[in-house]
């Protein structure tokens, strides 16, 4: 009986507060709406939420960064990292997760223990280690040498198909349905495995996994396939190289083009390669002259420039390339003639 009126007691209280508290806001209060705001105090805080954030996202980074160039290393530790990174994004942590993971696993053992995976993992790993340093600024962005670095891998033979591929199918593709003879069967593993690492490095499953997309908005390189050998080089090493006046960029034009004649030579038909040879190659050779320009080489550009102008006439592109060329002679040099009526 106690207990039941100290019961009525309290509610009879706490319904007296709500009437007094209603009132307060509906009739005699200011409410938090109508509260004067200390600006001077929330710009301190806004600044001090900015400060963490930073403080944040340069530590995801930095971790990020550190942990994949330690397992970049090593191809097998790239291959648990990576492997582990795919599992949790596509397949997700639970029980019935790491079981259809593993029905995966021993269904494509094949291509996982291949070679070619291997190394299209472990460039991969290195490469987004990179990109995490380039978002994390100019104190802690990659070297133009650790790129040179990274690129000189990426274009060995075992790994580089980018280039040969490009010219072959962009010149010549097979009939529907028709099938190379003598095909082994690493090549459709090794074209398989590297086809895994398509997308852009800001979908991989590294940064997916480590939910850190958001902070490489802004970085050109995470917008590149890992594995894109003329991507890496026109929107990741080439314009880094022109940023520091670098000719070293002018021996690896040397090299690309040289790859891609071999590669034209090996695998594209005689139509295929005329084309190259007319349309493509004269457009690389452009490109070349007009970074060598870029890096101060003026003369010799020029010299290249009309070269090609005299030895491809016909070119889809030489209105447009005489036009370049005009407006860099009018204006590179006050040592010209003056023009003839």
């Amino acid at each position: 009986m106690v207990q039941g009126g100290g019961m009525r007691q309290y509610f009879r209280q706490m319904g007296r507060l709500g009437l007094v508290l209603g009132g307060w806001v509906l009739v005699g209060g200011t409410g938090w709406g109508e509260e004067k705001m200390d600006r001077a105090k929330a710009l301190a805080e806004l600044t001090a939420l900015v400060a963490k954030n930073e403080k944040m996202t340069r530590e995801v980074l930095s971790k990020a960064a550190r942990d994949l160039a330690e397992a970049g290393q090593e191809r097998i530790k790239a291959v648990q990292v990576y492997l582990e990174s795919y599992r949790n994004v596509e397949y997700g942590r639970t029980q019935d997760g790491d079981t259809r993971f593993g029905e995966w696993r021993v269904q494509e053992r094949e291509m996982i223990s291949s070679l070619a995976f291997g190394e299209s993992v472990q460039l991969q790993v290195r490469y987004v280690a990179l990109v995490c340093r380039e978002a994390l600024g100019e104190k802690e962005r990659p070297t133009a040498a650790e790129w040179l670095a990274y690129y000189h891998d990426l274009t060995k033979p075992e790994n580089s198909t980018e280039v040969e591929e490009a010219v072959v199918t962009a010149v010549v593709a097979p009939p529907a349905g028709a099938q190379s003879k003598g095909k082994k069967k690493s090549d459709a593993s090794k074209k398989q495995s590297t086809g895994m690492f398509d997308q852009p490095a800001k979908q991989s499953p590294l940064v997916r996994d480590r939910q850190i997309a958001g902070f490489l908005d802004g970085v050109p390189a995470a917008d590149v396939a890992a594995g894109n050998e003329s991507a890496v080089f026109k929107k990741v090493l080439r314009p880094r190289l022109l940023e520091e006046k670098n000719k070293e960029l002018l021996r690896l034009w040397d090299q690309r083009i040289a790859r891609m004649d071999e590669g034209v030579e090996k695998k594209v038909k005689t139509l295929g390669a005329d084309d190259y040879k007319i349309l493509k190659r004269p457009e690389l050779l452009w490109e070349r002259a007009s970074d060598q320009e870029a890096l101060g080489e003026n003369e010799a550009a020029w010299a290249q420039k009309m070269e090609i102008l005299r030895t491809c006439p016909y070119h889809p592109k030489l209105e447009e390339w005489v036009k370049e060329l005009r407006g860099s002679l009018e204006g590179g040099s006050s040592g010209l003639p003056e023009k003839t009526p």
